[in-house]
This record gives structure tokens, C-alpha cells and sequence, in this order.
């Protein structure tokens, strides 16, 4: 019904990774997963290629209008430490987002849209359900903090009352998306929300200073970027996969030996762009880390384990525990789990011992500690920005909520342990 509003620029061109991946013949679960990855998850390609308000159905298109209306009122630059001030502030903002979302959405025809448009499942539908995932996303964040940078009175909360029409079409991204989180993650917020002109779609940092907007812009497009320049990677393993269960040891070790040297750049990558010069750490702190949180019922909101390399990375190399599968259906949609339990499910360093294959042992020894060295380094990355003070704030992560922490100090020591842990099970 609405497939002649959406745009044809989501089509990926014959050279892309993505369209390498949708054109590979080799027949296999994991082949298969991962053009599912990037034909239902991403609209076509990975990371995904979002669309936005001129794509979506005419009445859902009033949410844009309302982010718009409201953006501006959501950042402070100076937070203030009273309570009963603050309060009255994100009473305000709840109060003006709940007056813009009367005013523009129609309910009654959202969720007749919503119905006709989920029969849509062509890539360019696609495109357009993760931008308004995204849109949406941004919309209950914002409600839930009704400032930013976050503050004590709304972390204090342990529920919200959320608007029907940001409930409703929350249920329905949900159901289509196969997830069940309340919160946005980093599907939504980070993937889908990078623009194909390379700016953010949806900013919480309106108004603010440059340097607030370049730490936001950069965080997202750091993340953007190292999915696209490790999705060959995701390539070559599913094809030494394929490769394996076909008796080409020989192709698997050079799949994996590619794998390896370009995942030895894409982490270089990492460190290189993760400076203060293009994500300031008080910035980070303030104005994306505590947004990007939860903390209501038990949930959290947007941590660095749902980025799906990382998760790749592990469900390869069958490096354990994995999460249970209620608690990875909160945050990471159905397509990215169906890609990682086909990885899980082949155990390739298993396979490979059994079979007596050393040359590829050695491949995946190799990208085991790679792996390691991130991590170790992450962890001393991770330090200075994590550890800055914000007085108007309990000490938080936006991935593991309020830390019983007195101050950054304890909050940085609990940091290590987490992280410490997963380093050890890195083997």
C-alpha cells in the first residue's frame, strides 16, 4: 500500500559488502543468517540504511514533527543540584512532549497504519521501520530523562507512565523487530540513526556548544563506522563456516587470514577515533552516556556489549558464557540473534580440533588475541571517561544503571571487575 513512498536510494550498488553478501551463492545456515542480517535487519544493508519521516506512512510522520517541537527544551548546559528544581523541570518537559503528542498524533489512524504497514517487508520498508525505530526511540528516551544532562530526580524514579501514543506504535516496533526492551538500544539509537549524508537524524544536543555536538556526532558515527568496516568480516565467517562443512580447509584458512587482517585495522580504527579530541569526556559523560541509560524496572538502557562485533566476535569463537536468550531478546533484535546463535550453534574451534585443521586453529588463536588486546585496552580507555564527575547524578552506567557507588573512584573499580571478567573468559 505505501511501497510508492519510499525511496530507491537504499539499495546498496554492486560493490558494496552488503550486496556481496545478498549475491553470495554458497548455500549454508550461516550464509543465510547473515543475508538475513542485512535483508531484515539493516533494510538491505549493514549497518543499516535508515529512512525517514518522507518514507513513512503519512500519520506516523507527526512523530517526527513532535521530536522537532520538543528537541530544543531537552539539554541544559548548567544542571541545577536541587531536586525540587529539577522536578519542576522534567515535569515541564513530560508535560510539553505530552501536549505535542496530542496536538500532532492521531491515534486511531496510527494504528491502522501501523497494521497496513507491517504487511510491507520489500528492503525499502524496512529502511523506513528503522528510522522511525530511531525516531521513536529518541522520543520515549527523552521522556523518561526530561533533561539532559540526567539527573538524580529522574534516576530516582523507578517507573514511568509512558503516553499511549508513545506506547503503541512501541508495541508494534517490538513485535516487528522481535525484541522486548522499553528502552531504545543500540539498534535504534546508534545504527539508525546516521543518516545517508553522514549527519545525526535525532540529537539531543540542540543548542549546545559545537563541541557537544561533534562528541555527540562522533560517538554514533564510531559505532556506524566499525560495523561497516568489520561487516567482511562477518563475511568471511560465515564462508569458512560454509567452507568447513564443504571439506576446503584451504578456503576457511584464507577466509580466516583475511578476517584477521582486517579486523587487526578496524580495531586500530577504534583507539585511533576514541580520543578526546573528537569525543570530549565531560561531554560524553553528560550529555550522551546518561541519555543513552534507563534504569526503570530493572532494565538498562545502551551498553557496548549490544554492539554486534563484539557479541560476533564472542559467539564465534565460542568464548563463554553466553547470555540467555531472555536476556539478549531485550535489546538485540531477532535477525542479530539469529546471526549469532548460528555462529554459537557451529562452535568453529571445536570443529576445527576435532578435525585436526592447526592451520586454522592458529587463524582463530589469532583473532582470540586480538580480541584480548582490545579489551585490555578498552579497559584503560574506558577509564578517563567514565570516571568524570557530575554532582547532579548518581553514578550510573548507561549499560548496568545506578552502580551502588559512593563516587567515580568505587564506580570506576566496579567498571574493572566487569570488564576484568570478560577479559579472563577471553580465551
Amino acid at each position: 500500500m505505501f511501497s510508492w513512498i519510499f525511496p530507491i536510494w537504499s539499495q546498496p550498488t554492486a560493490t558494496t559488502p552488503s550486496t556481496k553478501i545478498l549475491q553470495d551463492p554458497l548455500k549454508h545456515r550461516t550464509v543465510e543468517c547473515l543475508r538475513d542480517l542485512v535483508q531484515l535487519g539493516g533494510g538491505g544493508t549493514w549497518p543499516p540504511t535508515a529512512t525517514y519521516d518522507d518514507s513513512w506512512p503519512m500519520s506516523l510522520q507527526t512523530y517526527n514533527s513532535v521530536f522537532r517541537a520538543v528537541e530544543a527544551y531537552l539539554p541544559v548546559e548548567n544542571s541545577s543540584l536541587d531536586d525540587a528544581c529539577n522536578r519542576k523541570i522534567i515535569d515541564a518537559f513530560r508535560g510539553r512532549m505530552r501536549s505535542e503528542l496530542a496536538r500532532f498524533v492521531e491515534l486511531q489512524k496510527v494504528e491502522l497504519a501501523l497494521k497496513q504497514w507491517e504487511s510491507e517487508r520489500d528492503t525499502s520498508a524496512q529502511s523506513a521501520w528503522l528510522g522511525f525505530f530511531a525516531c521513536i526511540s529518541f522520543l520515549r528516551h527523552a521522556y523518561r530523562w526530561g533533561v539532559t544532562p540526567i539527573v538524580c530526580e529522574a534516576q530516582n524514579e523507578t517507573s514511568v507512565a509512558f503516553p499511549p501514543e508513545l506506547n503503541i506504535p512501541w508495541a508494534a516496533l517490538q513485535e516487528h523487530f522481535g525484541f522486548t526492551s522499553p528502552s531504545g538500544c543500540m539498534t535504534s539509537i546508534c545504527y539508525s540513526n546516521m543518516a545517508k549524508d553522514d549527519h545525526l537524524q535525532y540529537s539531543v544536543t540542540v543548542g549546545m556548544p559545537e563541541l557537544h555536538s561533534s562528541t555527540e556526532y562522533w560517538n554514533t558515527k564510531l559505532v556506524y563506522d566499525m560495523e561497516a568496516k568489520i561487516l567482511p568480516v562477518y563475511h568471511l565467517f560465515a564462508q569458512a563456516i560454509a567452507f568447513m562443512d564443504s571439506e576446503n580447509p584451504d578456503a576457511a584458512r584464507d577466509a580466516l587470514k583475511s578476517a584477521n587482517d582486517i579486523l587487526r585495522t578496524a580495531l586500530k580504527h577504534f583507539f585511533s577515533t576514541m580520543v578526546d579530541a573528537n569525543i570530549s569526556r565531560t561531554v560524553w559523560m553528560a550529555y550522551v552516556q546518561g541519555f543513552q541509560g534507563w534504569t526503570l524496572e530493572g532494565v538498562d538502557g545502551i551498553s557496548g556489549g549490544q554492539s554486534l562485533i563484539f557479541r560476533t566476535l564472542d559467539s564465534f569463537l565460542s568464548i563463554t558464557p553466553f547470555p540467555t536468550p531472555e536476556k539478549e531478546r531485550l535489546h538485540i533484535p531477532e535477525a542479530q540473534r539469529n546471526w549469532l546463535n548460528s555462529l554459537r550453534d557451529y562452535g568453529i574451534r571445536a570443529v576445527a580440533k576435532e578435525r585436526g585443521y592447526d592451520q586454522i586453529t592458529e587463524e582463530l588463536e589469532s583473532l582470540v588475541k586480538q580480541l584480548r588486546l582490545w579489551r585490555m585496552g578498552h579497559m584503560r580507555r574506558m577509564q578517563p571517561y567514565e570516571s568524570v564527575h557530575r554532582p547532579e547524578r548518581k553514578t550510573m552506567t548507561a549499560g548496568i544503571s545506578v552502580v551502588g557507588a559512593s563516587n567515580e573512584n568505587e564506580m570506576i573499580e566496579h567498571l574493572k571487575k566487569e570488564l576484568g571478567r570478560r577479559l579472563a573468559q577471553t580465551v
